[in-house]
Order: structure tokens, then C-alpha cells, then sequence
């Protein structure tokens, strides 16, 4: 593992420069002279691709950082490309229209992703039942068995006597994409005992490891696990109606944590739902006694998850890096190819079908990186 981590650092700094060094001579590829555009370039290696690096390899350690320093890098590069389209025209914005637009883009995902105050509206409705509004360090939970990636951040975490209520959200990466997710978590009070892990998840019949009584609930619900005399005894049939009412919610247990969760973000009405949901799940006390472990009562303040969360090896690394590179230099090539060919002198060195097909091979590994299939979740 070490030595894995050691070559994809390697890499990757080998990568980064090579995409510094065809970024900053992509002018003489195609055979235009743009002044200040090697020293854009030069700001870009230096500071937008190592944070953009950072942002593919996130994690909780960095994130918060790595926000900051992609804002300041997308208005550094705003303010050199004002500076560069005054001195030499409009030629050089439309070569580097894509690679700021792709900066803007990240920029106000990672913005919008972070957590904010407390909902006036969520804080009611807590008041009215006599509910408690924590901070997520506050809370004193099991770790959750969620689907939850790294850098992940929580708002409006709400304590009742039957229950705990809050909202994750996260970036979920594929390569150069990137998505917000966003889940409504439903927390029942901790197990008398530790439970095998078990999931049912919002689907039907496509992954499901066991055929239920119930022919609607099949066909509603994947129920992921691996001993179906134990699935069995916790979907027993007020369990499966419930979750039914429920849907599209999903049921995760793991050791003393019995979570139900949606994908969608922590409302007045899904707070109510989803807490009146947890109260309707049951685990029998057969399925205790039968399959339930002594877990301790060790305390740890704050959240864990225990899911599979931001894939970190080395395959997965290098596949984004190469995503982002590629598709870099591909897009960039491109639009300066694009810029060059507005002005009344364009001659390039090199044909431009030449030109063309280079940059369709730079997007076409771009995109195989990113379609890089993803191996199936298990459980742990």
C-alpha cells in the first residue's frame, strides 16, 4: 500500500508538470503568439492544477482548505485573463474560456456543498415538539453504515427521544464530474445489541440477495446481505410495510446503528416523515438474541461512517488524474485552435486536421477514464 501511494504521488507530479508544459507551449502548437499567456499558464500549473489535484484526492483532512484555495485560484485567474484579454485581445479569453468555465463550475459546487445555518423553518418545528437542535460534534451516535463519501458536511441536526434527524451532503466524483449528494438521516437510538450488517436499498430484484413474501416489496427493494435467514427475521411484515409507506427511503443496520435515509434535503415535512418512519421500524427480540453480539458501550462525541466513502486506491487516483489532464489539454487545444483561427494571419505548423485529431484522442481518454467502471458496494 505504501509503495502504491508512492508511485501515484510520483505520477501525479510527473503528470501535472507534463500538463503545465503543453498548456503553457500550446501556443506554438497551433502557431499563434499571444503575449502573457505563457504566465497565465504558468500561474495555472503552479496553482490551478496541484489544487485541482487536491480536490480529486479530497478528503475531511483538506477540504476545507482545498475550498479556499479553489476559490482564490478561479479569482487569480480571473483577474489575469482581464488583464491578458486588455493587453492582447479577445483571442486569448476564448483559448481559455473552457478551462475558466470549468474553475467557475467547480468553484460554485464546492460553495454551494458547504454547510449552512440552521434552517428558521426546521428550528420551528423542532421548538413546537420540544426537540433539541445539536451540533454535529455534539452528537453521540454509533458509526453509521451510510453511502457517504469523504469531505462531508452536516446541517441541522435535530435530537428527539425516539431518534436522531440531520442532513449530509458530499461531492461524488467520476472522474472530471462531480455531483452534490444530499441525504436525509434518520438515526434510531442505539441497539441492545450488535447486529450483522444489512441494507435495503430503493430498486428491485436487480441486486437483491433474497426473494421476500411480499411481491411489491421485491419489487421496490435490492436487500443486500449474507445470510437470508437473518434477512428474513428483520423484514418481517410490518417491518416491509413500513418501509413500503416510506419509499424511496432506504434501511442500513450495522452493529448498534439502525439508520433509514433519503436521498433528499432535511425539511419540515421529510423531518416529521422520516422520524415517524423510524418509530414504525422494529427489530424483533429473536433476531437479538439469535444474531446479536455484545457491543460495549464505548462514547465517541461527533459522526463516523463506516461506508465505503471516497474510492482511494491507487487505479481509481490515476484514472481521475488522467481524466483531468486529458481532457485539459484536449479542451484547451481546442478552444486555442478555435481563438487562433479568428485572426487574419493563422498558420499553423501542423495540419489542422492533425491539430483536430489530437484533441479528439485527448478527449476520448478523458472520457475512458471517466467511465471507468466502479466496483459493486459490499457491505462491512
Amino acid at each position: 500500500m505504501r509503495y502504491q501511494r508512492d508511485l501515484v504521488g510520483v505520477c501525479a507530479t510527473l503528470l501535472l508538470v507534463f500538463t503545465g508544459i503543453g498548456l503553457i507551449g500550446m501556443p506554438g502548437v497551433i502557431g499563434a503568439e499571444w503575449p502573457g499567456w505563457s504566465s497565465l499558464m504558468f500561474l495555472v500549473a503552479v496553482l490551478v492544477l496541484p489544487v485541482a489535484w487536491v480536490l480529486l484526492r479530497i478528503s475531511s483532512g483538506t477540504a476545507t482548505v482545498a475550498r479556499w484555495i479553489a476559490l482564490a485560484a478561479v479569482g487569480a485567474v480571473l483577474v489575469r485573463l482581464v488583464w491578458s484579454a486588455y493587453d492582447a485581445g479577445p483571442a486569448i479569453v476564448i483559448a481559455v474560456l473552457p478551462l475558466l468555465a470549468i474553475l467557475v463550475l467547480a468553484a460554485v459546487v464546492l460553495v454551494y456543498s458547504w454547510p449552512q445555518a440552521t434552517s428558521r423553518a426546521l428550528k420551528d418545528v423542532a421548538q413546537r415538539n420540544g426537540w433539541r437542535m445539536l451540533e454535529p460534534r455534539e452528537l453521540d451516535l454509533p458509526p453509521l453504515p451510510l453511502p457517504v463519501g469523504r469531505a462531508w458536511s452536516v446541517r441541522n441536526a435535530v435530537q428527539t427521544p425516539n431518534g436522531t434527524a440531520f442532513e449530509v451532503r458530499w461531492l461524488q466524483w467520476h472522474g472530471l464530474l462531480c455531483r452534490r449528494r444530499r441525504l436525509s438521516v434518520f438515526v434510531a437510538p442505539r441497539l441492545p445489541a450488535a447486529l450483522p450488517p444489512m441494507e435495503v436499498r430503493p430498486g428491485g430484484l436487480s441486486r437483491s440477495d433474497i426473494t421476500l413474501e411480499s411481491a411489491e416489496f421485491n419489487r421496490s427493494f435490492d436487500v443486500i446481505g449474507n445470510e437470508a435467514r437473518y434477512l428474513t427475521a428483520v423484514l418481517h411484515p410490518r417491518t416491509m410495510q413500513a418501509l413500503l409507506d416510506a419509499r424511496p427511503v432506504s434501511l442500513a443496520i450495522a452493529s448498534t446503528a439502525l439508520v433509514l435515509y433519503d436521498d433528499q434535503p432535511l425539511t419540515p415535512e421529510s423531518l416529521t416523515r422520516g422520524l415517524a418512519n423510524l418509530e414504525r421500524i422494529s427489530i424483533p427480540r429473536h433476531v437479538l438474541d439469535d444474531w446479536g453480539q455484545y457491543a460495549g458501550q464505548s462514547s465517541q462525541r461527533g459522526l463516523r461512517f463506516t461506508g465505503r466513502g471516497f474510492d482511494l486506491s491507487a487505479g481509481a487516483l490515476m484514472a481521475r488524474l488522467g481524466a483531468m489532464t486529458t481532457g485539459l489539454l484536449g479542451l484547451t487545444l481546442l478552444t486555442c485552435l478555435a481563438a487562433a483561427a479568428t485572426e487574419p494571419a493563422f498558420d499553423p505548423p501542423r495540419p489542422v486536421s492533425t491539430l483536430l485529431i489530437a484533441a479528439a484522442v485527448l478527449l476520448a481518454v478523458a472520457v475512458i477514464c471517466v467511465l471507468v467502471p466502479k466496483r459493486r458496494p459490499t457491505l462491512g
